[in-house]
């Protein structure tokens, strides 16, 4: 996606950045018909017409958040975006929310209780990939958000190096355009987000793990401490799911 470079780190926030190279369109999931192909999305509303975010609960805790509410285990992947999502800004780049997959609260910068299904975690790697990058409280992110573990010690180690205003200087944040579930149980989820840069039209995929840990999902990074194995250039949203909120 689109937030900010960090030294080693690919963010889903990177700064746009001129690239020609391509890839072909990922593979069907097994079990599934596969996204939709599209040659361009469809219109997008505009941020000054984003409805207001659904109510969430919140249970603010002396010795940290409470635990997410159960919820139904599917393993049905979707061929479109979920009908029940509006859009709100964060720091400049759009999330998404579901009444039905979540996030089912928010408590300051952290956003969570996603449902245990591939549009859950579709929701909460868009999610907690922005906000582990651009929340003023980032730190508190990463620590209920992010596995354990070497990357998520390199990349604060890098985070902290770095100035949240780096992305918007670079030019802007990259916003979802589409998406493809490449792998999903309920215990992993793999999913491709495209990112869209309004400034020059570039699209850019990065490929993002989450991983159900206690009662919601959380994001695995590299070890290293990116976000995605590899980001790649496409010039087109053939093979993915067009779904945007700017």
């Amino acid at each position: 996606m689109a937030l900010l470079a960090v030294p080693t780190v690919i963010v889903l926030a990177l700064p746009d950045r001129d690239s020609t190279a391509d890839r072909q369109p990922p593979p069907a999931p097994s079990g599934s018909t596969g996204p939709a192909s599209a040659a361009a999305p469809p219109p997008m509303p505009s941020t000054s017409s984003m409805p207001s975010t659904p109510s969430m609960p919140s249970t603010p805790s002396a010795t940290g958040p409470g635990r997410c509410p159960a919820t139904p285990v599917s393993r049905t992947l979707p061929t479109r975006p979920p009908d029940d999502v509006v859009w709100t800004v964060f720091h400049g780049v759009a999330e998404p929310a579901s009444r039905e997959h979540g996030p089912h609260r928010r408590e300051g910068d952290v956003s969570r209780c996603y449902t245990r299904t591939p549009t859950g975690a579709l929701i909460a790697a868009w999610q907690i990939a922005t906000r582990f990058v651009l929340a003023d409280d980032w730190r508190r992110v990463v620590r209920l958000q992010v596995m354990p573990g070497s990357g998520r010690d390199a990349y604060v180690a890098q985070r902290s190096r770095v100035r949240t205003d780096t992305g918007r200087a670079a030019g802007g944040y990259g916003q979802l355009a589409a998406f493809a579930i490449a792998s999903y149980t309920p215990e992993v989820a793999t999913v491709q987000l495209v990112s869209r840069f309004a400034a020059t039209g570039h699209l850019q995929v990065n490929t993002v793990t989450v991983v159900w840990s206690g009662d919601d999902w959380r994001l695995r990074l590299q070890p290293d401490g990116s976000i995605s194995p590899s980001l790649q250039a496409v010039t087109s949203l053939a093979g993915f799911v067009p779904w945007g909120g700017v």
